[in-house]
């Protein structure tokens, strides 16, 4: 009797590891979310304003290598020529992509009223969910 009521425990608690496994806190995971990732349309970090602007990687038009553009503010440098840019000549240059500061990857980047700016107004790493967002009012 002791060893059949032992087994249906062992069961019993097999089940529940079951159906509690996936309501567990993994240790890895930062905020809890009930949507699938690929769904999410919410962020975890960012900022806003051009000051804040992730990194850009830029391409130089005379030797067309890749520059970092770290500060929205500094002047553009290329190091691998003598190129120099002022940083208002930011749109004149061809931009490779925004860089997450958080995690370095390749953001999304796009232009809500193209027509209005030459510089990217919103940006979105999928990867960490940060955001940055170019905030301007007419």
């Amino acid at each position: 009797m002791i060893n059949r009521l032992g087994f249906v425990f062992r069961r019993l608690r097999s089940l529940f590891d079951t159906l509690a496994d996936p309501l567990r806190k993994d240790p890895d995971a930062n905020q809890f979310r009930l949507s699938i990732p690929e769904a999410q349309t919410t962020t975890v970090d960012g900022d806003v304003g051009w000051g804040h602007r992730p990194p850009a990687r830029l391409r130089c038009p005379r030797c067309e290598a890749t520059i970092e553009h770290h500060d929205p503010r500094a002047d553009i440098d290329c190091s691998r020529c003598v190129a120099e840019f002022s940083h208002e000549e930011f749109p004149d240059l061809e931009l490779l992509c925004l860089v997450c500061p958080t995690c370095g990857d390749r953001m999304e980047h796009g232009q809500r009223h193209p027509n209005r700016f030459d510089v990217p107004e919103w940006a979105t790493c999928h990867t960490c969910r940060y955001h940055w967002d170019f905030k301007h009012s007419y």
